[in-house]
């Protein structure tokens, strides 16, 4: 059984918020808390997971929300949970969020996608990546990337192809479709330095999306860099990684691509970026803030709304909470 350890909200924040004092503001970066912002108290929907509710008579805590997905063929979303791996499932017509897959106590649950009838779900510091069959819950895949790192966020490309984010060691990691398939093997380790600059903590790479199968994006948790990750056997390392230009997102966690759009959950709220067609460059918009936003920390884009992740509460005590919020124009 792999160590508890307080969930990133409350590891990764001391670090940056030394490094936003410090850092000098580099193109245009995202607008900080108390920017002009947009308000959507009178549109919300609340969603309240269930068994969440430490202290609470005949409930059980299964640990803070991490991230979320739309699974369009149950016309539900699904939400991962820190200490034991909890998935809910919810829908849009009832604002109670049951327990879909029971967790096992330091069982992880950090980022999560869904793709082709399977869960995929990657396990912090216990360095996995899990993989669930969705109609019968049971657990079809393990990957073992190895101690000393946190795995965060991963994306599914159409190939097939699994990437994830490592917030400590300085690689993306990757799973072929045949391995998925096996159910088994060793993930490979993609380098991802000296293009991103690495810090000897939990602050580097963190949210992730797939442009197209050979082209990611990602976000450095510290500084807010974006990068364009071009994935190429013929270049050194198998990748080429170039800094996207005009905006940057400071404490950005997971991201979802809408449209030509960027959906970066940033602690605060909702940042979005808009990418030129080639990736090589972003403008920031107006965020979307609110104060029923409590350490924002994932996103999915469901019709006209976004569903966000807070990994906090307004006082502190859980039960925790999905919010529905409108996604702009």
């Amino acid at each position: 059984m792999p160590p508890l350890r307080t969930p990133p909200t409350d590891s990764r924040r001391a670090l940056v918020a030394a490094l936003l004092v410090l850092a000098a503001a580099c193109g245009t970066s995202a607008p900080e808390p108390g920017s002009p912002h947009t308000s959507t108290s009178s549109a919300i929907t609340v969603y309240t997971l269930a068994e969440s509710g430490a202290g609470q008579p005949g409930q059980i805590s299964h640990g803070k929300p991490m991230d979320i997905d739309w699974d369009a063929p149950s016309n539900s979303f699904l939400v991962s949970t820190y200490n034991d791996g909890t998935i809910y499932r919810g829908r849009l017509n009832d604002s109670h969020v049951p327990v879909y897959i029971e967790g096992t106590l330091g069982q992880t649950a950090e980022g999560i996608t869904i793709a082709r009838g399977l869960l995929y779900a990657t396990g912090g510091i216990s360095g996995q990546i899990r993989v669930y069959n969705l109609v019968t819950k049971a657990q079809v895949g393990r990957f073992d990337t190895g101690t000393g790192g946190e795995l965060i966020d991963l994306v599914v490309t159409d190939t097939g192809d699994v990437w994830a984010t490592d917030g400590v060691r300085p690689v993306l990691w990757h799973l072929t479709p045949q391995q998925i398939t096996t159910g088994t093997g060793t993930p490979t380790a993609l380098p991802v330095t000296p293009e991103v600059p690495y810090s000897p903590s939990n602050s580097n790479l963190t949210g992730l999306v797939a442009l197209t199968n050979q082209r990611l994006v990602v976000v450095s948790e510290g500084d807010g860099t974006l990068y364009r990750i071009d994935l190429d056997p013929h270049a050194p390392h198998g990748r080429t990684i170039t800094p996207i230009s005009g905006a940057s997102v400071r404490q950005g966690e997971s991201m979802l691509l809408d449209g030509h759009r960027l959906v970066v959950a940033d602690f605060h709220g909702l940042t979005i970026i808009n990418l030129s067609n080639d990736a090589q460059h972003a403008t920031a918009a107006t965020p979307i803030r609110d104060p029923a936003f409590h350490e924002t920390f994932a996103a999915a884009r469901v019709a006209d709304h976004y569903l966000t992740v807070s990994s906090a509460t307004e006082d502190g005590r859980p039960p925790y909470t999905v919010l529905s919020v409108p996604a702009p124009s």
